[in-house]
């Protein structure tokens, strides 16, 4: 069976996305410290009559990342890889330190980079797609390493596109508010999109999205 590996896949946009995966590929989910959540999206996978395995993992550690490719090959051939783990902050610039901007761009930029370049060494020909920002395309204030990250993986989409153009479709999401755990721990909840609307917009990433691309979620 094909296989698509979701990145931090326990819980809001993840879960929603491997899912909507499910019906279609064995879903390798991965997770860093919830194992109870990542164990009820595989539970949620097989209610659903599909294959599912929970992986731990910190992607910004790229061993980390090998494994996780290499416990995902071991299922099937992999076909598509969601790069959706990430890390979110709100301050004022002034408050900010590098060891802050260090652990964002390690998890939403060397992340990415760290399960591409892993991920690779399997796909055959396949789907890559990159979950940015809205506000890596429209900087916000108070977010500036996120923003820069978000906009680091949108020049990564771009740039990696036209080099796996003969194999590998490289497409970038980028969602605005979404209601998950992340964003309520500084916004409230009920604060902008349901997961499963970003997740859509992931599947049709998959199926429609161009090369390069980078889909903004309105």
């Amino acid at each position: 069976m094909d296989v698509a590996i979701v990145t931090g896949g326990s819980r809001g946009i993840g879960k929603a996305t491997a899912l909507r995966l499910a019906s279609r590929y064995a879903v390798v989910v991965t997770y860093l410290k919830n194992e109870t959540k990542a164990m009820e999206t595989v539970a949620a996978i097989e209610s659903q009559k599909g294959r599912g395995l929970a992986v731990q993992g910190d992607v910004s550690e790229y061993q980390d990342a090998q494994r996780i490719a290499q416990k995902a090959a071991k299922m099937g051939e992999i076909k598509v890889l969601v790069n959706n783990a990430g890390v979110y902050d709100v301050r004022p610039f002034a408050a900010t330190m590098p060891s802050q901007w260090e652990r964002i761009f390690q998890v939403n930029v060397f992340g990415v980079f760290n399960m591409i370049r892993a991920v690779i060494d399997y796909m055959e020909e396949g789907v890559i797609v990159n979950v940015s920002s809205i506000i890596g395309k429209y900087p916000m204030a108070n977010a500036a390493p996120y923003c820069a990250s978000k906009a680091a993986v949108i020049a990564l989409t771009q740039s990696l596109a036209k080099e796996f153009t003969s194999r590998i479709k490289v497409v970038c999401v980028a969602p605005g508010p979404t209601d998950t755990d992340m964003l309520r721990k500084f916004h409230g909840s009920g604060f902008g999109d349901p997961p499963e609307k970003v997740a859509s917009y992931i599947l049709r990433a998959i199926d429609e999205g161009r090369n390069g691309e980078c889909i903004s979620v309105e």
